[in-house]
């Protein structure tokens, strides 16, 4: 699996409201994608975008 395919799982997951934060969508991940995720979200503004997407999915859903 590529790291792309990681980052896009978990752009799938935060979008799909059944995560409050980004710490839930990561923690769904399979334990082989976890540590691309994490050091993409090292970018303060990958981390943001998923953060705002988990709250905007959350809020939508709920």
């Amino acid at each position: 699996m590529t790291d792309n395919s990681a980052i896009e799982r978990a752009f799938d997951l935060a979008r799909s409201g059944h995560y409050r934060s980004v710490s839930e969508v990561v923690r769904r991940l399979p334990a082989q994608d976890r540590a691309a995720v994490e050091a993409y979200l090292a970018q303060p503004s990958a981390r943001r975008e998923l953060i705002l997407i988990c709250s905007d999915a959350w809020l939508a859903a709920g």
